[in-house]
């Protein structure tokens, strides 16, 4: 009895070690750091782009509730569509960028491999990928505007249908 004991611990105490070791991910070997990483967000303008986004999706989001409170009160004044203006003026003021970046380091870290991340960031060191980042702001924000203005326009047929279906369903639920 006591051997078989004596058996099943000396297994158990084998076997723990493999089991731990094959839940835990493999690290690869060329896995950038959280320096490396962090230096690449920097030549990036990482923050900047951030919050040029951020601005550029909460001006999307005033236009789009312009246009809804529009549709709802077709007769709306300039002060009540400042009021509108003002739910998303400074909506994302208060958003931790910092913990965004720290968010973000290991996701990069899990795609990318140290020598990937050192040939993207001599592309955006070189004189090309430094006019990238500079014309980027400006094609994000005109592609914002086009894609908006095409989601505004579906979100409004959208809405118009669905409104058209929830007072189909309500004017069934009184028939009954």
């Amino acid at each position: 009895m006591k051997k078989l004991a004596l058996l099943l611990t000396l297994c158990f105490a084998l076997a723990v070690p493999a089991i731990v070791t094959a839940q835990q991910p493999p690290t690869p070997p060329d896995v950038p750091d959280k320096a490396d990483v962090l230096k690449f967000l920097d030549l990036i303008h990482a923050r900047t782009q951030m919050v040029h986004v951020l601005d550029g999706l909460a001006k999307q989001m005033r236009l789009g509730a312009e246009q809804g409170f529009k549709q709802k009160v077709p007769d709306a004044t300039p002060e009540q569509l400042a009021k509108v203006d003002q739910l998303f003026d400074g909506i994302f003021k208060e958003l931790p960028l910092d913990e965004i970046v720290d968010a973000v380091i290991p996701i990069y870290q899990k795609h990318l491999t140290k020598t990937d991340l050192a040939a993207i960031t001599s592309f955006y060191s070189s004189p090309a990928g430094q006019k990238v980042l500079k014309e980027m702001p400006a094609v994000t924000s005109e592609a914002m505007e086009a894609g908006g203005e095409i989601g505004r326009r579906a979100f409004a047929a959208k809405s118009l249908q669905l409104d058209h279906e929830i007072a189909e369903l309500v004017n069934q639920t009184k028939e009954n």
